[in-house]
């Protein structure tokens, strides 16, 4: 089975990263769900994927700087659509709350660039057990390092590698890493036959970022991927 997540969400139809889109994603029956997480300047874990709040918010400036409290007045929904006016920026508790009802895998992703969030590996992972979703969490970061430290919190907890640009020799680089992957997460615009198979020959599965042409996701499928991350979940879901 090809696994779709739903890349922040269903975010094709919904503001990204809210609870609006992840409720829209399990109503398409995708099979996982694709976050990214941040700290805010209180501690809080926070689900957003900018640094700043500038473009998916009615506020400004780094998030970073915001309190939870003063983060979740502003709107995250309106920049989208009238619809959504009122969607707020989610905690990670508050979302993992509502997947751990689903069946839903999760891909959390750490947001450890440009800032660097001591403890944020700690705090994810006791929501994590708070909600018994070890089973049912994938933690992925372009932050390598960030994996370091979850391995080493947690060894059983699957983790993923993402890759924004093409490295020379890439499985080779994976394969000698400190920690055992689970995954490996490239953008899509350099995944072809010949990189799937060669990581499949050392069993890692192949998730690229972000399929939205049906075409491509049908190319790519005929070479055995794995799935991948969309913002069209339920288009993605009519082709596997």
């Amino acid at each position: 089975m090809k696994m779709i997540f739903a890349h922040r969400g269903a975010s094709g139809y919904a503001p990204e990263n809210t609870m609006a889109a992840f409720r829209l994603a399990e109503k398409m029956n995708s099979d996982g769900i694709e976050l990214d997480i941040q700290l805010t300047k209180d501690g809080e874990v926070i689900i957003c994927h900018d640094e700043k709040v500038n473009r998916t918010t009615n506020g400004t400036g780094y998030l970073k700087d915001y309190t939870l409290k003063e983060l979740q007045k502003l709107d995250a929904g309106s920049w989208f659509s009238n619809e959504f006016r009122g969607e707020r920026i989610p905690t990670l508790d508050e979302f993992l709350a509502f997947a751990s009802k689903t069946n839903l895998v999760v891909n959390i992703e750490i947001k450890n660039i440009p800032f660097f969030y001591q403890g944020i590996e700690k705090k994810m992972l006791d929501l994590i057990s708070k909600y018994k979703m070890l089973d049912r969490v994938l933690i992925s970061s372009f932050d390598h390092y960030t994996l370091a430290k979850v391995a080493k919190l947690n060894p059983q907890i699957k983790l993923g590698v993402l890759f924004s640009t093409r490295i020379i020799d890439p499985v080779n680089y994976v394969r000698h890493l400190p920690f055992k992957v689970y995954s490996v997460h490239p953008h899509v615009s350099f995944v072809d036959k010949k990189y799937i198979q060669a990581f499949h020959e050392y069993d890692y599965k192949i998730y690229p970022y972000t399929v939205d042409s049906l075409s491509l996701f049908k190319k790519l499928t005929s070479y055995c991927l794995d799935g991948c991350f969309t913002n069209f979940p339920d288009k993605m879901k009519g082709l596997r």
